[in-house]
């Protein structure tokens, strides 16, 4: 797994140092591995990663983060990423 490029510590949606998981910017088992060779992965505390899969809370707002560090970070557009994602986050 690459090194994330949205981020360093704490969690990425209230910046808690307590209890942090991984979470794969990207969802789906073909994207999940796309996101780890690519960086799109966040820490997220316990509770955040379990409201964010259990209520869908800022999961759309975090996918759309991520594309737009893929842009600046691989010097990419959306249409780029589209054809690597399968996907445009608006």
């Amino acid at each position: 797994m690459k090194k994330s490029i949205m981020q360093s510590d704490g969690c990425y949606i209230c910046g808690s140092w307590r209890d942090l998981e991984t979470h794969h910017v990207m969802h789906g088992t073909a994207n999940r591995k796309k996101a780890d060779e690519d960086g799109l992965t966040v820490k997220l505390c316990r509770r955040c990663h379990s409201d964010l899969h259990d209520k869908g809370l800022e999961d759309r707002w975090l996918q759309k983060e991520g594309m737009r560090a893929w842009c600046r970070y691989y010097s990419k557009t959306e249409e780029d990423f589209r054809k690597r994602y399968g996907k445009v986050i608006v």
